[in-house]
């Protein structure tokens, strides 16, 4: 069961009032998915954002039928966003690393909501943008490692 309490306690509703946060659970629903499942492929269209209510899901890329995680997100955390603003292609799996309940928000539900609700809007974008600052660096720091090993030689 999806709570106000639950959305609270993630980054991309923090901010959002009982009331607005009402508004994003009437948009979404939620879905259950079995360990091993693939919620969708890379290069599939995509038209709604996933939020983890429970149980942990893994991005990863195949190559040539070899899986390569390329991370495994918890509880409150989200993925399929980059599709929300470019409409482009998946640009990885997401596969249920365990039995999952995810809320799902489609994309066209989510930009009428942000279109009506200007405050929900700014709170929701700007979370959203924080959370992607964090990934970038986390990021750059996995990307300066591995420069770093490819200079000494490994």
């Amino acid at each position: 069961m999806l709570s106000h309490n639950f959305l609270k306690q993630t980054g991309l509703f923090k901010e959002l009032t009982d009331e607005e946060l009402l508004e994003i659970i009437l948009i979404g629903h939620v879905k259950t998915i079995k360990a091993g499942a693939v919620i969708f492929e890379e290069g599939a269209p995509g038209d709604c954002l996933f939020l983890i209510i429970s149980g942990s899901v893994r991005i990863s890329k195949i190559q040539s039928g070899t899986e390569e995680a390329l991370a495994v997100l918890e509880p409150r955390s989200f993925f399929g966003e980059m599709t929300l603003f470019d409409r482009g292609p998946r640009s990885a799996h997401a596969i249920a690393h365990d039995d999952a309940e995810l809320f799902v928000i489609a994309r066209e539900d989510l930009i009428n909501l942000l279109q009506k609700n200007k405050n929900i809007a700014y709170k929701f974008l700007w979370a959203f943008c924080e959370t992607l600052t964090e990934r970038l660096r986390t990021t750059n720091e996995k990307f300066q490692i591995f420069m770093s090993l490819a200079n000494s030689g490994f």
